[in-house]
């Protein structure tokens, strides 16, 4: 994973012999630390907390969600034919 700009920073407290692991797991994979313990945390959290395909659900219910036309023009016939313009198919007349 590369440094992006949404990054957010965040300071924790370890134990001198896991900052020793993070560091000779850097040097050994030719990684960054903060690489390594980003690594470390999403492989972690996917063991305690998986993402429910549920979760999943939602985000991309989100998504279609912002399909539908909210701002400017919308048509006279939108809440008659809501299915229709949010998920496709056969308006209704």
């Amino acid at each position: 994973m590369m440094y992006d700009e949404y990054m957010q920073r965040i300071s924790v407290h370890i134990p001198e012999e896991t900052k020793k692991r993070i560091s000779f797991a850097a040097k050994a994979k030719g990684k960054d630390q903060a690489e390594i313990i980003r690594d470390a945390l999403d492989e972690g959290l996917e063991i305690i907390y998986p993402k429910s395909s549920s979760a999943q659900a939602l985000l991309d219910f989100a998504k279609l969600a912002a399909k539908i036309p909210t701002k400017g023009k919308i048509p006279k016939d939108f809440v008659k034919n809501l299915d229709y313009y949010t998920w496709g198919g056969e308006k209704r007349e």
